[in-house]
């Protein structure tokens, strides 16, 4: 009898506990300090609402004025943060899982991890020791120095983002960081298309835009990049998108700079 308890004590003794690997933080670039042309110009947005068959340029007046910026250096996600990346972050941390974690269109590991809130965003990047990229960072990283529309140049084409329909070979949000998909000047990925990316900053006017607008002040974040439900003309670089703080959406993620 007493062989036969010590039996049973070793049987149900408890496991030890395991460890969750850690978060391995995506790899960044380096942004040369320096100047850049950010927004659009009169005759940037008149060819958009021309090429995309726009009624009104009130649509695009947020974009404007184009003025340049001088930035030091910095450093930005290569990548957006993924499913699998923000699986281990939650294992870790005890965080619950963002919206559309358990939805097989959007919970692959490589897939960018989207339904996150902008404070969710903002804490996963603390966590690494970074934060997220202010909208001019987030812009010249996409757009280099020479001004250009896309990361890849000024034409659009849809076999170089992930956006709305399948010409890229996927209907949803695809693994980061593929080849086929036009990289920036300095080797960014996924700045076109795949998912709509939370900045650090409100949505604000830029210097010298007099275009009224109710939705400046802080009430909305700028959000950047289009996503798999746009389409090219709203994966422009130049584009400003917005999104309230709180909201979980399967087109909006993150990545991350230093």
């Amino acid at each position: 009898m007493k062989g036969t308890l010590g039996l049973i004590l070793l049987f149900i003794a408890p496991l030890p506990l395991v460890a969750a690997p850690p978060v391995q933080p995506t790899e960044m670039i380096t942004i040369a300090p320096g100047k850049f042309t950010m927004g659009s110009s009169d005759k940037d947005i008149e060819w958009a609402a021309k090429t995309f068959f726009s009624e009104s340029l009130d649509y695009y007046r947020d974009e404007t004025t184009a003025h340049t910026v001088e930035l030091p250096a910095y450093k930005i996600d290569i990548t957006e943060v993924t499913m699998g990346q923000y699986r281990l972050y939650m294992q870790q941390t005890g965080v619950p899982a963002p919206k559309f974690m358990d939805n097989k269109r959007f919970n692959q590991n490589d897939q960018p991890v989207v339904g996150v809130t902008w404070q969710e965003a903002v804490d996963y990047c603390a966590t690494m020791e970074k934060r997220l990229p202010t909208e001019a960072e987030w812009e010249k990283a996409a757009r280099g120095t020479d001004g250009r529309t896309y990361p890849w140049g000024n034409e659009p084409d849809e076999t170089k983002a992930n956006v709305r329909g399948k010409k890229d070979g996927y209907r949803y949000s695809a693994p980061v960081g593929l080849d086929p998909y036009g990289a920036s000047p300095y080797g960014i990925r996924d700045m076109a298309g795949n998912a709509w990316e939370w900045t650090a900053d409100w949505y604000q006017p830029h210097p010298r835009n007099t275009h009224p607008n109710d939705f400046y002040g802080e009430q909305f974040r700028v959000i950047k990049g289009g996503s798999w439900f746009s389409n090219m003309d709203l994966a422009r670089i130049a584009v400003r998108g917005k999104s309230l703080p709180n909201r979980r959406n399967n087109y909006l993620g993150f990545r991350c700079a230093k």
